[in-house]
């Protein structure tokens, strides 16, 4: 017996009995993880803050509770609000307390929040609009700046502020082509409308009508989704029956998406 046979027969700790060993190229576990069972990480990296995830991960966990003879679901951090809120509403002076200092220390730090974003948006504003003359006066032709300030509404009442306007590039891009297809269809509807005046049949009266319709609808589509210092005025409005109205193409397209799902028929003609 040569000496690989002989260690082989040795059995004891960490040598099991020859048929009990892995076999080479076969796995250890033939019939694979354990449904739902996860990953475990060999180590936690500090940086990334692993227990703040799952505290936020237990927070926002969906929790079912019943509401008098229905059940709901919610996260349980909002669970365990409405916990607090009726045991403070029961009397619990515990609750009570718990519940009103949660309420000021948000409130506190909403308005505190709310307060900077008016400041710095104020402070961009007073920037950049004094910019703006600078250039006019100098002559200095450069891209404003995006978000332009004049597209920056501040509510001096509420602290409110909203942008009317692109953010970034990519939404200017998207932006200045929506401006341009709105100009394209109000040189359309000039021409269609030269084209229906001069047309001498009512075949072809109605042929350009149609046409001017059209682009008539995709510029009040377009126009009527800006905010009002983008708007424009249409010239050479046509006032046919079946024709958009200033104000209205928003209302006429959500009609006709209605009809369309209702009657379970595909989308037809040009949209925006």
């Amino acid at each position: 017996m040569d000496d690989k046979s002989r260690t082989d027969l040795v059995v004891g700790y960490g040598r099991p009995p020859v048929e009990h060993r892995f076999r080479k190229g076969q796995s250890g576990n033939p019939g694979g993880r354990p449904k739902g069972c996860k990953n475990r990480s060999k180590q936690y990296d500090p940086a990334l803050k692993p227990t703040d995830k799952l505290i936020l991960e237990e927070a926002y966990r969906p929790v079912r509770i019943r509401e008098g003879d229905t059940t709901i679901e919610l996260p349980a951090i909002q669970a365990a609000m409405r916990a607090l809120a009726i045991s403070a509403m029961k009397g619990s002076r515990l609750s009570q307390t718990a519940l009103a200092e949660i309420v000021r220390t948000v409130e506190a730090r909403e308005s505190s929040e709310r307060l900077t974003t008016m400041e710095n948006a104020f402070e961009y504003k007073q920037k950049w609009t004094a910019e703006l003359e600078r250039w006019e006066k100098q002559g200095i032709s450069r891209p404003p700046p995006i978000p332009h300030p004049d597209d920056i509404v501040i509510n001096m009442h509420t602290g409110a502020v909203r942008t009317e306007g692109p953010l970034d590039e990519r939404e200017k891009k998207d932006w200045d082509k929506r401006l341009q297809r709105r100009d394209d269809a109000q040189e359309e509807v000039t021409y269609m409308a030269t084209l229906h005046k001069r047309a001498r049949t009512s075949e072809r009266r109605e042929r350009w009508l149609s046409e001017w319709i059209s682009e008539q609808y995709i510029f009040d589509l377009i126009n009527d989704s800006m905010p009002e210092r983008y708007k424009a005025k249409l010239k050479h409005r046509t006032y046919d029956a079946n024709a958009s109205r200033e104000g209205k193409s928003l209302e006429q397209y959500k009609r006709l998406r209605s009809s369309r799902k209702s009657l379970s028929l595909p989308a037809t003609g040009r949209e925006t």
